[in-house]
């Protein structure tokens, strides 16, 4: 996993070296690209693996997103910073992007997927750099993203929690089952 993800960070560096300003066209094209690249490397990455539980849980998770995003859209109302049109809440290019950073952090852990954060971070600067969304936005499409990928993403890997009590440390270590 790591290796794709590199790679679509080389591809994601390539991409923004060209742009000085996020509020650039070239900047806005850039996010415009990420948010459609993340998704489609990290479902290629899986299927590359040949990790058919996790290419089908990207895919469920994705949809989700997407669909819960679009939903919202189209209820909430919300006028877009430009003024354009009322569909600003929450950012659908913030959600397809964030949806490849959930799922890897809920797959691999967060070592794998902090790449995948700072490049939805960008197209989420990008939005409300165009004028097309709030932070508001980005951060709702973040958390629809990471809400839909706890829901429907198993870890690959042992979860180590621990939480910090007064006066002890606990401790719990989950093994997944196949």
């Amino acid at each position: 996993m790591r290796k794709g993800v590199a790679a679509l960070l080389c591809n994601a560096l390539a991409a923004w070296s060209g742009c000085a300003l996020a509020n650039s066209d070239d900047g806005r094209q850039a996010g415009d690209t990420l948010a459609v690249a993340m998704p489609v490397a990290t479902l290629g990455v899986e299927l590359w693996r040949r990790d058919w539980t996790g290419a089908k849980e990207f895919a469920e998770s994705f949809v989700v997103t997407v669909a819960v995003t679009e939903v919202l859209k189209r209820t909430t109302h919300v006028e877009r910073p430009d003024g354009s049109n009322d569909m600003s809440f929450p950012s659908g290019h913030t959600a397809q992007a964030f949806s490849s950073a959930t799922y890897v952090h809920r797959r691999y852990g967060f070592s794998d997927a902090w790449p995948l954060y700072l490049m939805a971070t960008y197209v989420g600067y990008t939005r409300v750099q165009s004028n097309r969304h709030s932070w508001v936005d980005v951060a709702g499409a973040a958390g629809i993203a990471a809400l839909s990928s706890w829901w429907l993403v198993e870890p690959e890997r042992p979860a180590v929690q621990v939480a910090l009590g007064r006066k002890a440390v606990f401790v719990a270590w989950s093994i997944p089952l196949k």
